[in-house]
């Protein structure tokens, strides 16, 4: 058998290389081998920038300290005492207002407070005007006035003052009704509550009552949503932020998730429902009782606030394009959040993680896995308008706002 000579080798070598699926093969592996590249260069550059910011920050509060120092005086309790009302008649409402809110942090915010409250108690609805000294203090001003019977608690503030109303709320028949003044507004968003002071007095006034569920994240109760993993992240970096102390929270968020965007990695999480459990390679998990998040991203689209079950919505790990690609569908709220991306209904489950997993609840982090979410059926009463979103619910309203 004659041996073949070196030169044909190389000819057979030539002609497989030239064939399309060769080509195609060899021009996937270098564009693999680019992609590897780039993400390892964006890694570099966000650690980078990352560095940069924490050499410039000491210069940047210096001005901010000395400015908040001659501009802003100090929330002391004899400050915050001039701008509380109280009506004549026996209160009926009670506003719950976070003076260090995002928008209720100047003087004007916080006059135009009383002057909602006067002016729902001459319409009918008797409202006093309560403004929170230290953290938690707003639930404990809801608790008191569920325990004495009012109709209707206010929160004014954000998504966080929200959040600490209902602590108190959950299990009584004292509603909960919102001013928003706060960065994002999501639950005011979601159920088409004005943002405008005179907007949101309006659904206070001539709205409706409906009785919805409650997620329950270990002893916290969450109105809109629980997440784990990215988003806790997020919120956990936003709070820290610097650029945050400049009244600039929106850009820290969006800062923060293209940074974290490139350089997160995902959870081993292990998910217990009922006699299933699974393990999970996780960007994030969110459970929702309610579809919006964030604002303007809808993960959890087919969530009812009054069936008696939360959305659980797995997205699982993946590149840069994947995430993109997750958070682009969200955005455009399409109805598939597209591959790796689980979407599950369950009454309680338990999540555990092999390293530490931030949890948050309605943009509040309260904590790391392992935690058991569980949902409170017709916890609540809401104060939401008359045409808010009848997808949201499965049940008629309980009835008008308030009676005269």
């Amino acid at each position: 058998m004659a041996q073949v000579s070196i030169w044909e080798r190389a000819s057979a070598w030539l002609d497989t290389l030239s064939r399309p699926r060769t080509q195609a093969m060899t021009r996937a592996s270098a564009w693999a081998v680019r992609g590897m590249l780039w993400r390892q260069q964006l890694r570099q550059r966000a650690n980078t920038l990352q560095q940069m910011m924490s050499r410039v920050e000491p210069a940047l509060r210096l001005p901010f300290f000395a400015l908040s120092t001659t501009l802003a005086p100090a929330a002391t309790d004899a400050r915050l005492n001039q701008f509380e009302y109280t009506p004549r008649p026996p209160a009926r409402a009670r506003i719950v207002a976070n003076p260090m809110s995002g928008g209720a942090q100047s003087a004007a915010a916080l006059r135009e407070l009383a002057e909602t409250a006067r002016w729902l108690t001459e319409r009918g609805l008797p409202t006093e005007l309560r403004l929170t000294r230290r953290a938690g203090h707003a639930t404990e001003l809801a608790r008191e006035a569920a325990v004495a019977g009012l109709d209707m608690v206010i929160a004014a503030g954000g998504d966080g003052t929200v959040n600490d109303v209902i602590q108190a709320l959950a299990g009584y028949r004292t509603a909960l009704g919102v001013l928003p003044s706060g960065t994002v507004n999501v639950w005011a968003r979601e159920m088409g509550i004005g943002l405008s002071a005179w907007d949101a007095r309006e659904t206070l006034l001539h709205g409706v009552r409906r009785r919805v569920d409650l997620g329950r994240a270990g002893q916290r109760y969450f109105l809109m949503m629980a997440g784990i993993g990215f988003d806790a992240e997020v919120a956990r970096r936003v709070e820290r932020g610097r650029l945050k102390r400049f009244g600039l929270k929106l850009l820290e968020y969006f800062t923060t998730v293209v940074l974290l965007s490139m350089t997160r990695d995902s959870d081993t999480i292990r998910i217990t429902m009922g006699q299933r459990k699974r393990h999970a390679q996780a960007l994030q998990v969110i459970i929702g009782n309610t579809r919006l998040y964030g604002g303007a991203l809808t993960f959890t689209r087919r969530a009812v606030a009054d069936d008696g079950a939360l959305d659980v919505v797995v997205i699982g790990s993946g590149g840069v394009f994947h995430r993109l690609s997750v958070l682009g569908r969200a955005l455009l709220r399409l109805p598939a959040a597209g591959p790796r991306v689980r979407y599950e209904r369950a009454q309680r489950l338990r999540l555990e993680s092999k390293r530490p997993a931030l949890v948050q609840v309605d943009g509040e982090v309260i904590g790391y896995l392992p935690m058991t979410f569980s949902v409170a059926p017709l916890a609540i009463s809401v104060i939401v308008p008359r045409n808010a979103p009848a997808g949201l619910f499965s049940r008629p309203p309980e009835g008008a706002a308030f009676r005269h």
